[in-house]
């Protein structure tokens, strides 16, 4: 079943009979993104403007280049992804933006999203595609951030693109309680951090309630991009074309990305204590 969304004071608004599956916020000064994001059940798997990180946005799309930010929120530095229009099309949401430094200048980007939802009765689960066609505006370099993650082999992953900042009870330690899978089998961020395959998952309990329920994020790609994955001290998993390596991007060139975000309810498993 596809969740068709409604537009209302600067919020897109996935529903599924009463239950709220997810919310696309169009009016943030600084870029759209969804949050929240639940299960079926309606526990939600997303976190906005933490106590420790107010860029980090639920499930966002946001990438940093030379001589303009759109990652980080800072007043001289930072980007817009400004949206232009955003309207329902056959049940998907079509979101017009550019993307400019704060003062307008600097245009970088011009982007159609579409973002769509379908309910997987089998699965428990709500099944996200974010699709965009980006064209660049002018010639630029993507480039990583200071803080990227350094791996054993000397690698340094970044965390740019569609990434989403996942419940803080997602990175307590014990697999009791959370884990990350990786074709089908669970995985450490070790194993996991700096590889490209199609999908990786992280799995929790969900706070509130007890005993306590159990659900899963996955998100998947085709394009090859490197996964970022960090389980402490927070919970992140991220996909971008700038994660392996930085990127001169001419004028003109298009990104085409696709995005499968799969949002499901689990069975609950072993408690803690």
């Amino acid at each position: 079943m596809n969740l068709s969304p409604v537009i209302t004071g600067g919020r897109a608004v996935f529903s599924f009979g009463e239950q709220i599956a997810g919310v696309c916020v169009l009016d943030d000064p600084f870029k759209p993104y969804i949050c929240p994001l639940r299960t079926p059940e309606g526990y939600d798997t997303a976190l906005s403007v933490p106590a420790d990180h107010r860029h980090h946005k639920g499930l966002m799309y946001a990438l940093k280049c030379h001589d303009v930010n759109f990652w980080e929120e800072h007043e001289q530095e930072s980007g817009v992804e400004e949206v232009l229009s955003a309207r329902v099309d056959d049940g998907t949401l079509v979101i017009d933006l550019l993307w400019r430094h704060l003062d307008g200048s600097r245009q970088t980007y011009r982007e159609q999203r579409r973002i769509s939802c379908l309910h997987d009765s089998e699965r428990k689960a709500f099944v996200w595609t974010w699709e965009t066609r980006r064209g660049s505006l002018r010639c630029h370099r993507l480039v990583k951030s200071p803080a990227s993650m350094k791996l054993s082999d000397g690698r340094r992953v970044n965390y740019h693109g569609l990434g989403i900042r996942l419940p803080w009870a997602w990175a307590f330690p014990s697999p009791s309680v959370c884990g990350i899978e990786m074709d089908g089998k669970s995985v450490t961020v070790e194993e996991s951090c700096g590889t490209h395959g199609p999908a990786i998952s992280f799995h929790g309990k969900f706070d509130g309630a007890w005993p306590h329920p159990e659900g899963a994020l996955t998100i998947s790609q085709d394009m090859g991009y490197t996964w970022f994955v960090m389980k402490g001290p927070f919970p992140y998993l991220a996909a971008g074309p700038s994660n392996a390596e930085e990127l001169d991007v001419p004028e003109g060139r298009i990104f085409t990305e696709i995005y499968h975000i799969t949002v499901e309810d689990r069975p609950p498993g072993k408690e803690l204590v």
